[in-house]
């Protein structure tokens, strides 16, 4: 029989490595906890490697224009 994640809802150290940990942060929040911890978890020392190009968004994701009013005496070539 595979255990069953187990999330408690009080503070405490997370294994952010763990393959169900976003399961759990999202039932967490469904159920909405303060707060969260593994504790009782049998999987609380399971290291899943993270993919690091999981959470790249790419350059072009982050290609944006800020606009704001600059004082006159600030020269805006500085921020190019």
């Amino acid at each position: 029989m595979v255990p069953k994640r187990n999330p408690l809802p009080a503070t405490g150290v997370r294994n952010i490595h763990c393959p169900h940990y976003e399961n759990c942060l999202d039932y967490a929040v469904q159920e909405s906890w303060d707060a969260w911890n593994c504790l009782q978890c049998p999987y609380r020392s399971i290291r899943q490697p993270i993919d690091v190009n999981d959470y790249d968004v790419g350059e072009d994701e982050l290609d944006y224009e800020l606009l704001c009013d600059l004082p006159q005496e600030v020269d805006c070539d500085l921020f190019v």
